[in-house]
């Protein structure tokens, strides 16, 4: 970019609506290549030949072309062309591709004016810290004035690293040679002065991915440190978010540039550690946009990444999340888990594999249930998840089955001068579910529980969901999307204390309970989630 460009770009490229009107059809035409071109998106290649057929030797038409085939002047493969440029902070010295034989180099081009270029800059610091005692990274600036990198680098960002200053900015014949017609551009020379990458995959955070696949010891740990990283700053965004005065349902993490990376090295990578780490930081990155992974994404995780596999370590709560909404059956979970339970590496997984199968089997096998909270007693007595499990073993003392259901009074969602009691479901069954929007495991139920209650509710089967979300309005929105309405009883709790989540023992969600016609606990927990659901119901209502 340069600070020509900046002005017309900000009226013709931004998404879903223009400021102002375009200045003419040609400066449209351009911000449209534009918006495709720097996004890597196709069709900027149609967009081209159109303005050389509608405008021929046009300045905006020139620098579409200009921009198109600068990729081709650093493809990886190729030697990178020589220069010799002063360096900026040694008069005297001359830097050329000689000064790092043997090292590979980061070749930046930038300025100060560049907003894009200061945005990449923290993770290029980043990276320098990851990676200087294998990296070299020199910065040609496109700035007006050698002055002004001296203060930027003063007044905001250190940048420790070697610079030069390309006088005559993208007409320098450095920037001529390393087709540097848009900033922020990086190359990535060999030792040997190979090409090894360039352009959108040194961008953001695609940069240390792409450096941790070419230059890392350890490629799979460093792949996996690049997503924890790429959480992080989420995190950070949503507190910014929320402090803003903005609502949580508000926040649209996007994780794409990070996704992209992965999906891009995972493509052309062979070793089994590696790709479980790209697989893995894939589903971690899926998760932290609040969406379940795809059919082709769970596939390969189940067929490369057994649970045993040191990726798994990337956050410990991942394999459990796992294998709660990502297998068919109980028996296909269990036989994924088992081995990984035993002796995966990390204790902190086991643990968290040890609590899965507690989960899975309370209320329904309690003495797998016993022992597999005994064990977590016994190995990870300092584990949050072993206190969690005693919590919720003690709890469902409170709703055995055979026991008369604790009374309830809760107002109906819908209509407020309603009220639902024990009384208004005597004589019916009714599945009694303690859940919230927020919840992946909530909502990872919903679809069996939708089929369930299209299958028994003409034969006397009700369901009451008794809602742990934030504000009442957030399950109004939550049933207005496609695929959960939730046509059935509604209630809401809160997320504070309710007298009703301690009467019927709920410590977590979900928390199914199933309550016959006269009132007494039938089933609980384990039975009343995934496909045990309708097996369940079928043994009271009929098939």
């Amino acid at each position: 970019m340069s600070l020509r460009d900046l002005l017309p770009l900000a009226a013709l490229v931004v998404p879903g609506f223009c400021t102002e009107p375009p200045a003419s059809p040609v400066d449209a035409l351009y911000g449209q290549f534009r918006a495709l071109f720097d996004e890597d998106q196709p069709g900027a290649d149609a967009l081209l030949a159109q303005l050389e057929k509608e405008f021929p030797g046009h300045a905006r038409t020139l620098d579409a072309r200009k921009r198109f085939d600068a990729p081709g002047k650093t493809r990886p493969g190729l030697k990178a062309p020589a220069f010799a440029v002063p360096d900026l902070d040694r008069p005297g010295t001359t830097l050329s591709l000689d000064t790092f034989k043997g090292r590979p180099v980061l070749l930046e081009f930038w300025a100060t004016w560049c907003p894009y270029c200061v945005a990449d800059l923290p993770l290029v610091h980043r990276a320098h810290g990851l990676y200087k005692d294998r990296l070299e990274i020199l910065s040609f600036s496109l700035d007006r004035r050698p002055e002004d990198v001296a203060a930027f680098r003063k007044a905001k960002q250190p940048m420790p690293w070697r610079h030069a200053f390309l006088p005559g900015m993208k007409a320098h014949p450095v920037a001529e040679a390393y087709g540097a017609a848009g900033i922020p551009k990086y190359v990535l020379v060999g030792g040997d002065g190979t090409i090894l990458a360039a352009g959108s995959e040194l961008r953001g955070e695609r940069l240390e991915l792409t450096l941790a696949r070419l230059l890392a010891e350890d490629p799979a740990g460093a792949a996996l440190d690049a997503v924890k990283d790429g959480v992080r700053r989420l995190g950070e965004a949503r507190q910014a978010h929320l402090k803003a005065g903005n609502s949580a349902a508000e926040f649209r993490p996007d994780t794409t540039p990070l996704r992209t990376g992965l999906a891009e090295w995972l493509a052309s990578e062979k070793r089994p550690a590696v790709r479980q780490a790209l697989l893995v930081g894939a589903y971690q990155l899926t998760l932290a946009e609040r969406k379940d992974p795809d059919a082709d994404l769970a596939s390969r995780l189940k067929a490369e990444v057994p649970s045993t596999a040191p990726a798994w370590s990337l956050d410990a709560g991942l394999l459990p999340r796992f294998l709660e909404t990502c297998f068919s059956g109980a028996a296909e979970a269990e036989a994924f888990a088992r081995e990984g339970r035993e002796r995966h590496p990390d204790p902190k997984v086991r643990a968290g594999l040890l609590m899965a199968q507690f989960e899975a089997n309370l209320g329904e096998n309690d003495a797998v249930a016993k022992a597999a909270m005994e064990k977590l007693e016994r190995d990870h007595p300092a584990d949050r998840d072993t206190a969690f499990a005693r919590r919720l073993w003690d709890a469902q003392a409170k709703t055995p089955v055979g026991a008369v259901a604790p009374p309830f009074e809760v107002a109906d969602l819908e209509d407020p001068k309603v009220t639902f009691t024990n009384a208004a479901f005597a004589g019916k069954y009714v599945l009694i579910d303690f859940w919230a929007s927020w919840c992946p495991p909530c909502r990872a139920e919903l679809p069996g529980v939708h089929q369930a209650y299209a299958r028994f509710k003409d034969k006397g089967f009700e369901i009451l969901s008794l809602s742990w979300d934030l504000k009442p309005e957030d399950i109004a929105a939550f049933r207005a999307k496609e695929g959960t309405p939730m046509p059935w009883k509604h209630a809401y709790l809160g997320r504070g204390k309710h007298p009703l989540n301690d009467a019927y023992g709920v410590v977590g969600i979900p928390k199914p309970v199933l309550v016959g016609p006269d009132g007494r606990i039938v089933a609980t927990d384990a039975q009343l989630r995934g496909e045990k659901l309708f097996a369940t119901l079928e043994k009271f209502l009929g098939r």
